[in-house]
């Protein structure tokens, strides 16, 4: 684990003051289904402890298309899906849009929803500390000025919303949130290797494969042709990627300096895994994937 800013201790009366007092835990998990992953988001967020954060980092056991929570399913998604056998499909509990996570840095940030003032102000705030994690590993990175989209209006990865990580023009952070009680949950995807190339041509989005053929989860655009709006990795970022333990290192650093508090690693507790466990039925079932 990293070596965190310095932080303050929190007292017992200051879990209403603010993200500046809580408890920051850094939890790191392996390739996993993509319905464990998404419970255990869940469980992390409807578990929430008043002056407590978690964020959690992970990777998928496979390639995985997953779904905004009020998405439509599209043929084109469906059409996705047959070409690609080996890909799972889950819906998140997060709204957004359609993402293919494939080799990627998938972070989640759960906190109570005063400790930033609401869902907005928590979005900027989550987004800011990206910014400084990335500028850690030496990516130019910024804020996009763009505008909301709508659930319908295809993949993540298409367009950047207003305030999400882009890079030269082009997106590179994918992020959704979600109200749980009292806590806000947000999730996100880095994209490392792998782009949207596939998912394009499947919704018939345009760009790469727009004429509808598949163009494999492994496509790629070459940066001097690649339009901007269309997704970079970190790889064509920096050339060659970092290890995994270096960039979760700077993204959890980041986070550190933007949130202040009190950060340690730690693991889900037997009661979250629990929790998470009864909710994989829901987020492997195909009453929930498929239900628009």
């Amino acid at each position: 684990m990293s070596t965190f800013p310095d932080a303050t201790r929190r007292r017992p009366s200051d879990a209403a003051d603010g993200a500046g007092r809580l408890n920051w835990r850094v939890v790191l998990d392996g390739g996993l289904p993509g319905s464990t992953n998404m419970a255990r988001d869940h469980a992390l967020a409807a578990l929430a402890r008043p002056g407590e954060g978690t964020v959690r980092f992970y990777r998928w056991a496979a390639a995985t298309l997953s779904f905004g929570r009020n998405e439509p399913v599209t043929v084109g998604y469906r059409g996705l899906l047959r070409r690609n056998p080996g890909m799972e499909a889950v819906r998140r509990p997060t709204g957004g849009r359609a993402v293919i996570h494939d080799r990627e840095l998938t972070y989640c940030v759960v906190l109570p929803v005063r400790a930033f003032g609401g869902l907005r102000p928590a979005y900027r705030k989550i987004n800011r500390g990206l910014l400084r994690g990335l500028r850690r590993l030496g990516v130019d990175a910024g804020g996009a000025t763009g505008r909301g989209v709508a659930p319908d209006s295809g993949p993540c990865f298409l367009e950047p919303a207003e305030g999400e990580v882009v890079v030269r023009g082009r997106k590179l952070v994918g992020s959704a949130q979600a109200r749980v009680g009292g806590t806000i949950l947000q999730h996100g995807s880095m994209l490392l290797i792998a782009d949207q190339g596939a998912l394009f041509a499947g919704a018939g989005a345009g760009s790469q494969g727009g004429n509808g053929v598949d163009a494999g989860c492994d496509a790629r655009i070459a940066p001097e042709t690649a339009p901007t709006g269309f997704p970079i990795t970190l790889a064509e970022i920096l050339g060659e990627l970092p290890p995994w333990e270096r960039i979760v290192d700077a993204i959890q650093w980041g986070f550190a300096k933007e949130f202040g508090g009190r950060w340690a690693p730690g693991e889900m507790t037997r009661e979250e895994l629990a929790m998470a466990k009864k909710l994989e039925t829901k987020y492997g079932s195909r009453e929930w994937t498929w239900r628009r």
